[in-house]
C-alpha cells in the first residue's frame, strides 16, 4: 500500500514538472520577426511568398496608381494661377519627387516591416534578460516537489482522486498554451497578408487626400507588432500571478485540489487575456 501512495504521489508531481516550459514557445513566437526561422512554423516560406506576391501583384497596382496621383498632381498644379516660371519647374520637380519616394517606399517595404517587428523584438529580449525576469524566474514554485510531498501524506481515495484531476488540469493548461500559440501564429498570417498589399497603402502617402490609409496601415503594422510585446508581458505576468497565489497553497486547507484548480483558472485566464492582445494593441494606435 504505502509503495501505491509514493506512485501516486509522485505521478500527480510528474503531471507539473516544467509547468512553464510551453512558455518559452509564446516567448519566441511573440518577439520573432516574421522573417525569422521559427521552430515548427514555415516562417521564412510565408515571408518569401508573400514578398513574391508584393512585388508580382502589389508593385504593378502601385505602379499604376502612383502614375494616376502623379497625373491628377500635374494636371492640378497646371490648373494654378502660381505656377509660373521658376515657381511652376519647383512645384513639377516636388510632383515627380514625392512619386519616386512612393516607389522607394515600395520597393523597400520589407525594409520598413522587418525594422518595424526588430524594434519589438528587442524590447522583448530586454524583458528576458531584465534582473525582474530572471528574479521572478528563479522564484518559481516548485509546484511538482510540493504536491508529491503533500500526496505522500494523504489518504489513498483523496490521492487517488486528486491523480485523475491532476490529468484534467494539465490537459486544461496543454488546451490554453496550444490556443495560446494558435494565436500567435494567427498574428503571423495577418502580418504575410499586410506584406503582400505592402505597396497599395504604402504608394498613398504622397497624396494629401488619400494618405490616411496608409496611415493606418502603417498603424496597423506597428499595432501588429505591439501584439507581440504584449503578449510577452501577459506571459510574465501569469508567471508572477502563478507564483505569487499558488506558493504554499498545498499546504493549506484547500489542499493538492485547491492548488491545481487555482492553476486551471489562471491558465484559462492567460488564454483570456492573449486573445485581448490584439484589441489592447489597435486601442493603443487608434486603428480598427
Amino acid at each position: 500500500m504505502d509503495e501505491l501512495m509514493e506512485g501516486l504521489a509522485e505521478a500527480i508531481g510528474e503531471q507539473f514538472d516544467n509547468y512553464f516550459q510551453s512558455l518559452d514557445n509564446i516567448f519566441t513566437l511573440a518577439k520573432a520577426s516574421p522573417m525569422d526561422a521559427i521552430p515548427g512554423f514555415p516562417s521564412q516560406e510565408l515571408w518569401n511568398a508573400s514578398s513574391q506576391l508584393a512585388v508580382t501583384i502589389g508593385a504593378g497596382v502601385a505602379s499604376t496608381i502612383v502614375a494616376l496621383f502623379l497625373f491628377f498632381e500635374l494636371a492640378s498644379l497646371f490648373n494654378r494661377s502660381d505656377t509660373k516660371g521658376l515657381d511652376g519647374i519647383y512645384w513639377i520637380l516636388m510632383v515627380f519627387l514625392k512619386a519616386a519616394v512612393a516607389m522607394a517606399l515600395c520597393k523597400n517595404m520589407t525594409v520598413i516591416i522587418g525594422a518595424c517587428f526588430e524594434i519589438v523584438a528587442s524590447m522583448v529580449d530586454i524583458i528576458q534578460e531584465s534582473d525582474l525576469f530572471e528574479d521572478t524566474m528563479t522564484q518559481t514554485v516548485n509546484i511538482s516537489s510540493q504536491l508529491a510531498e503533500y500526496y505522500r501524506d494523504a489518504g489513498f481515495w483523496e490521492s487517488l482522486g486528486s491523480w485523475i484531476f491532476s490529468w484534467l488540469a494539465k490537459g486544461c493548461n496543454w488546451v490554453c498554451m496550444t490556443l495560446a500559440e494558435i494565436v500567435c501564429k494567427l498574428r503571423f498570417i495577418e502580418i504575410y497578408v499586410f506584406v503582400a498589399i505592402a505597396p497599395v497603402p504604402f504608394c498613398t502617402l504622397i497624396n494629401k487626400e488619400y494618405k490616411h490609409i496608409g496611415i493606418a496601415y502603417l498603424k496597423r503594422l506597428i499595432a501588429l507588432g505591439l501584439q507581440g510585446l504584449f503578449i510577452a508581458i501577459v506571459c510574465f505576468l501569469y508567471i508572477t500571478i502563478v507564483n505569487a497565489s499558488v506558493n504554499n497553497v498545498v499546504v493549506t486547507d484547500d489542499g493538492g485540489i485547491g492548488a491545481m484548480f487555482q492553476m486551471m483558472g489562471y491558465s484559462l485566464l492567460l488564454i483570456i487575456a492573449i486573445f485581448q492582445t490584439g484589441g489592447w494593441s489597435k486601442s493603443l494606435v487608434q486603428v480598427n
